[in-house]
């Protein structure tokens, strides 16, 4: 991780846009197969790096909502700094999800 004046700073994931995308994808199915709901705070985490255009987090869990068949479980409020207190939004797979493994 870089650092600029002291403070941490997130480093960029420095692949392309599909790359990013089958990374996100795994992040979250290692989540489903935990079991409990989960945010984009934890994916974020577990991703370790940001990509290079912040839209492509919205994208990316749009295509694992629907590959997943995940649903609203809860809310809350973003404990990521960049997203200054958002909506926080707890998934988990639905009832008509299929069970993998």
């Amino acid at each position: 991780m870089g650092e600029a004046k002291g403070l941490p700073v997130p480093m960029l994931f420095e692949t392309s846009k599909e790359e990013f995308f089958e990374a996100f994808s795994g992040v979250v199915g290692e989540l489903v197969g935990e079991g409990e709901p989960f945010s984009n705070d934890e994916v974020r985490r577990r991703l370790g790096s940001e990509p290079r255009h912040s839209n492509w987090y919205g994208a990316a869990m749009s295509h694992a909502i629907a590959e997943f068949k995940l649903v609203e479980v809860g809310y809350g409020r973003s404990r990521t700094r960049s997203r200054n207190g958002g909506r926080r939004i707890l998934w988990a797979p639905g009832p008509e999800a299929v069970r993998r493994g």
